[in-house]
Order: structure tokens, then sequence, then C-alpha cells
């Protein structure tokens, strides 16, 4: 089913280091780096369309964990916050935590592209020695785009390696299974939620995504027949009931929870084509 050393399905809140863009990008220092990030989100927007700042200019400070066992079943779950002692020590704990439970294969959505490259970059800025993660062995190299022994990509996996894109990500594969996906909030919105003290929402949001990658994992391994659509069924009333039992007291799961009815009881196409099946099988009055 599974595999022995398990997996931790993660997620990533990171927000602009102003200082650091204040140096590189205006190195005269006449530029605050409040001017600085302004500057450089402007650049973005036009460029992009987005104002999102390249990773090589943030920091983590929002790192939501499930670790998963061998049978596929969330254990535990972990935030790693910013306010717990800053970027520094979420990277350290980040791989300490990954050291410590034996390697087990890291699963994210576009994590290729982000998560796992921000983290060694973090890895790279304090000094964090990681050898486990960078050995040099060909096609078993854990930074081999194809080992998913060492991390499963769902968007790679997805996208058939990007020659597919997806148009809608995470939000959209969540909400094809009828998950909730993004709520209220959105990742180009971390970064002013960051600078107004919205640390909580921040945490509940990376949470929320984390638990969406969790449901789209599972569906991924039921393609590869992994696990039986039984088996699927039965880890996700387990985790409904688990985030049921913690509801009470952390708002956003709540939240999560009353998204996911929402969503189970929303209007699909396959309703829509039972309607009108029924409605062409209705007689035809004389």
């Amino acid at each position: 089913m599974g595999n022995a050393k398990g997996y931790l399905v993660f997620d990533i809140e990171s927000v602009s280091d102003i200082d650091l863009i204040a140096r590189v990008r205006h190195p005269g220092g006449d530029t605050s780096p409040e001017e600085a990030l302004r500057i450089f989100r402007e650049e973005q927007m036009e460029k992009k369309g987005s104002d999102f700042i390249p990773y090589t200019y943030q920091v983590p400070i929002s790192l939501v964990i499930a670790v998963v066992n061998g049978d596929l079943a969330i254990t535990k779950v972990e935030c790693l916050k910013w306010e717990d002692g800053g970027p520094k020590k979420i990277a350290e704990d980040f791989w300490n935590l990954w050291r410590e439970r034996g390697k087990p294969t890291f699963v994210t959505f576009n994590g290729r592209g982000f998560d796992i490259p921000m983290m060694e970059m973090m890895a790279f800025r304090y000094g964090i020695p990681v050898p486990e993660w960078f050995e040099a062995n060909g096609s078993y190299s854990p930074r081999n785009r194809y080992n998913t022994s060492a991390h499963f990509d769902l968007y790679e996996f997805m996208s058939n390696f990007g020659s597919s894109p997806i148009n809608g990500g995470l939000d959209l594969s969540a909400k094809v299974l009828q998950k909730p996906g993004k709520i209220d909030t959105h990742g180009d919105m971390v970064q002013d939620m960051f600078m107004r003290g919205e640390y909580a929402d921040i945490h509940g949001y990376c949470f929320c995504d984390v638990i969406d990658t969790y449901f789209v994992f599972l569906r991924c391994k039921l393609l590869t027949g992994e696990i039986t659509p039984e088996r699927e069924a039965e880890l996700i009333r387990n985790t409904r009931q688990m985030l049921t039992a913690s509801s009470g007291t952390r708002p956003p799961i709540k939240k999560y929870l009353e998204a996911w009815a929402a969503a189970e009881s929303a209007e699909t196409v396959e309703h829509r084509m039972e309607q009108k099946a029924a409605q062409a099988e209705q007689p035809v009055s004389p």
C-alpha cells in the first residue's frame, strides 16, 4: 500500500525578506525596505500579472506537516511557526523532523517548484547540513526529479511532469474531489496578513492547504492501485473524525469542515446529467 518510512505531507506560507530585497535591488541604501518591497511587487505585477515575489527573496513563516504512516493514515499534524523562533528555527525543525523519522517521502503540490527549493535555500542560508538530502547518487539522488520515493510532487504526477499544466492548481484539484480548496484566503494575501500580524489566520490557511493536499494524495494513490476506493473512503472518514474532534478549539478547522459540507452538497455536472436523464425517461403525456 504505502511505504515503511511513511510520508510528510507539507505546505509552506512565506513572506518577502524586505531587507534582502533592499540590499540586492537598491544597493545605494537610499530606499527603505518597505519601499523596496512595494516597487518589486509593482514590477512583478506589471511583468507577470501577479505581485508574487520569487522564493529566493522569501523566508518561511508557517510550515504545516501532516505525518502519514505507511498505511496512508494521518498520525499527527505539526505546525512550525515563525513566532516560535523565526525562519531559521522552522528550517532546522523541518530537516530534523525528516531525518528523525527515517527520511520519509515528502508529499507536496508543486513543491518541486517552490516548497522544496525554499527549504533547500533555507539550509543554504542558515548553514544547516543535510547531507542525506544533497547526496549525489545518480538517478537515486533524493533531488532527482523522477525519484518519487524521496519526493512525490502531486502536481508533477497529475500534469505528466509539467507537459499538461493544471490550470487551477491545488484549489481546482481539491474542489474536483468535493473538498473545500481555497476558502477565504489565497497565497497572494499572506504578505499583507503577516504585516498586519494575523499569524493565526496564516497558520490556519496553511493547515487547510495541507489537508487538501492529503486528499489529493489519496486519490493519486488510488489511481496507481495502491489503495482501493473503499480504503480511500475509510481514510477520508477517519480524517474527518480527527478534524471534528479538534474543531471546537480551532476555528480554522471548523471553517474547513463547514466548507467541506458545503462542497459535498453543491451541484455537480454528474447530478445535472442524472436529472436530465431522468427527465428524458419520463413518459410523454398524450
